[in-house]
This record gives C-alpha cells, structure tokens and sequence, in this order.
C-alpha cells in the first residue's frame, strides 16, 4: 500500500534541481505515496497541507531524511542523518532518520468548507412584551430631544410615510409656473429622424471601409472547418458587448409583465457613493459554506511569521509520505516524462472564501468575455475553473458591476476560490474548443466576502410635452401602478439634469416629471436601478494539464468536469 515515487520536492518556490525517478508500485485502491527531493523555500511543517497541482491536497504522515544521492560539500542546511562525511558513510549503513512525524492533534484539516446547519438562520417570533418594548422605544426620544412635531405635506392620494419622506416639496416659484398659463411645447421629432439617418450613413460607410474581400483556393476545404452554430454564437455575444457600450446598462421596460414585479429585486440609491449598503443584507446560502476573517491583514503577517522547529529546513533531501492517495491520482503523475512540483500550503490555504483578482487583458485577446463565463484560472501554485463575476476597480465600500471583461483598463473578477495569501500572480485562459488561450493577466487582490458589487439597470424614456421645468415623460413605464411603484426613485436626464416624479397622467404609463431645470427636445430621461449581484459557486479543480495546451490533444473543457481532489 506504499506507492514509492523520487522526484524532487519544493515548498512554496518553483525552483527545480536534478531529478531521480523509479517505478510507481500498487497494492491497493489508496496507499500512501513517498515523494523524495529537495526542499525549496520556506520550511515543510509535516503537520501542514501538501498540494499536487492536477490532484489536489493531501495530508501528510511523516518526514524522513534518507542520504542524499547528489551530495554538495558546501552544504550548509543538512539534516543529522546526512551531516557525516562520505568517508564515514561508505563504512556504515544507510540509515532514514525519522524528522518530524504527523500529530492528529495538531494536523491541518482537509475540510474546506463550513459545515452547513440548516436551521442557523431560523427566527423565533418575538413575544408580545417584546413588541410593546420595541414600540415604546420608538415613541420615547432621546433623552433631552422633545419630540419633533408632525410636518403638514401635500402628497398624492395613497401615497405611504415612507414614499412621502422621499419627495422633495415643491417650492414657490414652481407652484407659480404652474399655476400660470402657457403652452405646451411639442417634442420635434424631426430632429432625432435626421440624426438617426446620419448615424445609419456613418456606419454604412464605416462597413464599408472596413471590410475586406479575401478570395481562397479550397472553398470547400475552408467550409467544411466552418461551425456555423459557434460563429452565430459569437456574433451575437459580440452584437451585446457593442450595445452595452453604446447604451450603458439599459434595458427595455416589459409591456407584458409590470414592472415592479420584473424589477422587484432592485432598489433606487440616492448616490452610488455615499448612500450605505450592509453587506450581510440577504446572502445567499453559499456564503453559509465559507470562512471569513475578522482581520485578514493581521492573520496574514501572523502565518508567514510563524515557524516550526520540527519543520525540514531549505536545501534538505527528505522524503514525504502523502497520506491516503487514490491509485487513478497516482496514474496521472508521469514523472518519466515532466518534471513535478508539489507545494507545501500555509495555514488556512485549503479553506474557501470570495477572493478578488485584479486582471488586465492581453495584448492579443480581441474575443467578447461575458461575466459568470467559465475561465480557467493559474493562480500562484493552484490551477482552477471558476465563473467570475466582474467588477469596476474603484474606491469606496460598493463596486459597479460589468456585464463584459472591459478590453482597456484593469477590473477585478470575483470568485469562490481557495483562501490566497498576495501578492500572487494570475493568468486566465478562456476555453475555446479543445485549446485554452491566454485572456489576461493580473495579481491576487484580497479575500473579502464583505466587497459589495451592485449590478445597475437603466429605465429609459422620452419627453413627450415640455413646459418650463414640468414634463410629461413616456416609454418609461406603461401602466399608472408601476409609476407610482417607483416614485420615490430620483430622476436624471442625459444632459444633466435632476428630477422626480410628481404624478402619474392617465393610465397608460403617462407621468408628469418636475426638473431641476428646462428639458431639451431631444433629451433622455433615466432612472438607475440597482440589486446586489453574487459569484456562483462554480469552482472546478481539476482542469487539463498545461502541457497539452499547445497540441490540441486534451478533452474540450466543460463545466461537468469532475474534482478529483
């Protein structure tokens, strides 16, 4: 049950030395696996994790330090049963000393996850003296604040405290505009018909300078590698990311369904900066499986400051025992034809949590990436699949959400990743067919479940009467209990302008809006939408091996590719 295979061990560093390798022996479906070569890096506690890129992490039984087989007489780190001279040693037998053995107690868990109670997140319903607790704080003020009187205000029928504390009051001089009389200035739409018909020119004309005619010998051949299904599937990904940046985030209101049930997960924010946002409002039952940290900084400098006296130490020839490795693990490693490294983790390593990477794309990646799309991940020693969700790079406790992997520019993709202390570098490969190819490149940012990501919509409609700062707006809503659904929600217009609703007109999505200011003709009105978006949970570790990316051998990547691990 003991699988023996020499190759040369690194810890934390990639650093590679002569290799020495010998069959691999089965006994049974799980053994044990001796890993024999030299230590690289920081230390190798026996008590920790070891991770095997391809398979997995592993537990470990002990540590011996057998005579090495390519002795350096400057050595300076040696363990006791190497440190005689080669004299001495061809008078005696080669002895293993033992160096450090595993203790339970103290053994690093394979567990990655939480283990998830159900009823964790049940509530009691509050007893009645409880109630009347809660309603007596309410009423009584603060000690010394008399109590402020109730504020008379004009509001429409049926409309709530809550939505009446939204409206702004109207001031003086709007009751005098609108109680004077004026006309009503028609929207000309003979503007927006001739800037329509400019814009269908350019890009006419645009097409045209742009395109290529190219003539090949073997039509036939050239059809027959053509997939057709895929190339439709591009288009139409590349037709959404070119829309998405001439109309930011704007979406077409349903007729068929109302709005504020199609909508009914998104909230209105006063300011996207300064308006708060918990971040424990409502997560998702994922967030119940994964570790956080109360002070992510201070766990870091305290792990890479930690030491084992019992650890084998830099420069040392030892042999690791890996503990409980399956006979197909042990069958993908082919020592006769690469070389292998296998890493020893810090603490709290093999445990998962929401990790952020900031990425930039290549040079040569021209293809549309749509968020929560499937990418193969190379972060530091691990090799991943995960969907990301992506997100503006900013400052301030709420991130924008990106529909698409911005091609200038850096953003950060958010994903349900094991635990990574940086910085660490990142390469992102995208599947496509049965290669991967390079999409990016980046570092690890932080492990925060807390970064809040806001995805925003954008409701847009058209002014359909114009009176001074009065307008009746249209196309934003078509039916009267949806605007009053979203009245409290602040108004903008594209060319800067700030409004809210008044009232709604009829029945028929018609709605009377009051502005900061005159609208144009030609003007826009928005109003943004905004809900909190999460990562899936997505992650995949066994992914094909990097060394037959090149050749196009390996299996095409799907997302029920299987953990080996």
């Amino acid at each position: 049950r003991v699988w023996v295979l020499h190759i040369s061990y690194c810890s934390r560093v990639c650093t590679c030395s002569k290799w020495l390798y010998s069959n691999i022996t089965y006994v049974q479906e799980v053994g044990t696996l001796e890993v024999s070569g030299y230590v690289r890096g920081r230390p190798l506690s026996v008590n920790g994790l070891l991770h095997i890129p391809g398979l997995g992490d592993f537990q470990m039984t002990q540590i011996t330090a057998p005579p090495d087989p390519h002795p350096v007489k400057a050595r300076l780190h040696r363990p006791p049963a190497v440190m005689d001279t080669g004299e001495e040693r061809e008078g005696m037998a080669e002895e293993i000393k033992v160096v450090a053995v595993a203790d339970p107690a103290k053994q690093e868990s394979l567990d990655r996850e939480v283990e998830l109670d159900p009823m964790e997140g049940e509530q009691t319903w509050p007893t009645e003296e409880e109630l009347a607790g809660a309603v007596s704080r309410l009423q009584t003020p603060p000690t010394g604040q008399p109590l402020r009187p109730s504020e008379a205000r004009r509001v429409p029928r049926g409309t709530s405290d809550y939505q009446a504390a939204w409206i702004v009051a109207d001031s003086e001089d709007e009751d005098e505009e609108e109680g004077s009389e004026g006309e009503e200035v028609p929207v000309d739409d003979e503007s927006e018909e001739e800037e329509e018909e400019e814009g269908e020119e350019e890009s006419v004309m645009g097409s045209e300078m742009d395109t290529e005619s190219v003539t090949y010998g073997d039509t036939e051949k050239y059809d027959a590698q053509f997939d057709m299904e895929a190339e439709e599937q591009q288009f139409e990904l590349l037709r959404a990311e070119r829309e998405n940046a001439m109309f930011p985030d704007e979406v077409d209101t349903p007729q068929d369904t109302p709005a504020r049930i199609r909508f009914q997960k998104y909230r209105g924010v006063k300011s996207f900066r300064t308006s708060p946002w918990h971040p424990r409002e409502n997560l998702p039952r994922d967030y119940a499986k994964i570790f956080q940290f109360e002070n992510f900084s201070r766990t870091k400098k305290r792990v890479l400051s930690q030491e084992d006296n019992e650890a084998a130490l830099p420069g040392w020839y030892v042999t690791v025992q890996v503990k409980d490795v399956l006979k197909p693990q042990a069958e993908a490693l082919d020592p006769l034809s690469k070389p292998l490294v296998v890493f020893g983790l810090l603490e709290h390593e093999n445990k998962m949590s929401v990790v952020h990477f900031v990425l930039r794309r290549c040079d040569g990646s021209s293809a549309p990436v749509k968020s929560k799309e499937r990418l193969v991940f190379h972060c530091g020693l691990r090799r991943f699949s995960a969907s990301p969700v992506f997100s503006q790079h900013t400052t301030g406790d709420k991130q924008k959400y990106e529909r698409f992997f911005p091609r200038e520019g850096v953003c950060v993709a958010t994903v349900f990743a094991p635990i990574g202390y940086p910085p660490q570098p990142v390469l992102v490969f995208k599947p496509v067919l049965d290669t991967h190819q390079l999409l990016a490149v980046g570092t690890l940012y932080k492990v925060d479940p807390d970064r809040v990501v806001c995805k925003r919509i954008v409701l847009s409609g058209h002014p359909f009467k114009i009176h001074k700062r009065s307008a009746v707006i249209r196309y934003m809503f078509f039916n009267r209990e949806d605007i009053q659904w979203f009245k409290p929600i602040e108004l903008r217009t594209k060319h800067g302008r700030r409004g809210h609703i008044k009232e709604p007109l009829g029945t028929h999505g018609h709605m009377k809006c009051v502005f900061d200011g005159q609208l144009k003709a030609q003007d826009t009105v928005l109003m943004n939408l905004y809900k909190r978006v999460y990562p899936k949970w997505t992650y995949t570790e066994a992914v094909s091996s990097p060394q037959d990316w090149g050749d196009g051998k390996n299996e095409p990547f799907t997302d029920e590719t299987s953990e080996m691990s």
